[in-house]
C-alpha cells in the first residue's frame, strides 16, 4: 500500500473496528469461547507434547525462548524492514525510512508503562499460561535447566509478543506489497511460535488479546490522516540529514 498517495482509509477504519469486535465478542460469547478453549487446549497438547521427541528437541524450543533468541528475533524483524526500504528506488528511500519510524513508535508505544498498561486495566482478564494451568505437561525450565527458558506467565493475556509481533505485520502489510505481507505473516506465525510450544502462551493470548489491542492501534494510527501527516514530518526531518537523491521528487515533500 503507498500510503503517500491518500491521507485516510475509512474502509480500513470500520474493518478493523469490525474485526476487534468480532473476535472479541466470540471470546466472550459462551457458544464460541468453548471452542476457544478447546483449540487452545488441543494445540498446546499438540505443540508441547514434540517435546517428547528428544533432547536435541527440547534443546532448541529452550533456546527459542530465551531473552537473546527474543533480541535476535527483534534484529531480524529491523533487518526485514529494512531490506523492504532498500530494495525500491533511492527517491523512495526517505519515504519508506519514516514508514520505519512510524513502526517503532507504535511498538515503543505498545510497550509497558503505554497504551498496553491501559488495556491490561480495561479488559481485567487475569489468565495463567497453560503450563501453569494442564497437566501433564512437559516444561522446559525442568527438562533444559541449563537454560533460562521462559515457559510460564501468570498474566499471559495478552501476549507481550505477540503484540509486538502483529504491529510488525500490520505494518509492513500496510506499508509495503503483499509479498511482503506473506513472508511477513509466515516469520510472525514462527516467532509466536515457541512461547506457545514451551507453554507461556495459549493461542488465544495472541489471536484474541494481542490482536484487538494492534487492529485498534492499526485503525486509529494507520487509518487516520496521523501516520500521513507524521510521515510527512519524518521524510522532513530526515531530508535534512540523509541523501536528497533518496527524496521524493527531488526533495519536494
Amino acid at each position: 500500500m503507498q500510503q503517500h498517495q491518500r491521507i485516510w482509509y475509512p474502509l480500513a477504519f470500520i474493518l478493523c473496528h469490525l474485526f476487534a469486535l468480532l473476535i472479541y465478542g466470540s471470546w466472550l460469547f459462551e457458544p464460541t469461547r468453548t471452542l476457544w478453549d478447546a483449540v487452545d487446549t488441543h494445540l498446546f497438547y499438540f505443540l508441547n507434547g514434540s517435546l517428547e521427541q528428544g533432547e536435541d528437541w527440547r534443546i532448541f524450543w529452550a533456546t527459542a525462548n530465551t531473552r537473546m533468541a527474543d533480541i535476535a528475533t527483534g534484529i531480524g524483524m529491523i533487518i526485514f524492514f529494512f531490506l523492504f526500504v532498500f530494495s525500491g528506488p533511492k527517491n523512495l528511500r526517505i519515504e519508506r525510512l519514516s514508514m520505519f519510524g512510524i513502526l517503532s513508535g507504535m511498538i515503543l508505544l505498545s510497550q509497558d508503562g503505554g497504551l498496553v498498561d491501559l488495556y491490561k486495566q480495561i479488559l481485567t482478564v487475569n489468565r495463567s499460561s497453560p503450563s501453569l494451568t494442564l497437566e501433564p505437561v512437559f516444561r522446559l525450565s525442568e527438562l533444559v535447566p541449563h537454560i533460562q527458558a521462559k515457559d510460564a506467565s501468570h498474566g499471559s493475556f495478552p501476549g507481550d509478543h505477540g503484540i509486538v509481533t502483529l504491529i510488525w505485520v500490520s505494518c509492513v502489510w500496510f506499508f509495503a506489497s503483499w509479498r511482503w505481507g506473506v513472508a511477513a505473516t509466515l516469520i510472525g506465525a514462527l516467532i509466536l511460535l515457541p512461547r506457545m510450544v514451551a507453554g507461556a502462551h495459549w493461542l488465544s493470548d495472541n489471536l484474541v488479546g494481542s490482536s484487538l489491542l494492534v487492529l485498534l492501534m492499526v485503525a486509529w494510527i494507520l487509518c487516520t490522516p496521523l501516520t500521513y501527516y507524521l510521515q510527512r514530518l519524518g521524510e522532513w526531518i530526515l531530508g535534512f540529514i540523509l541523501p536528497r537523491g533518496w527524496q521524493r521528487n527531488g526533495g519536494q515533500f
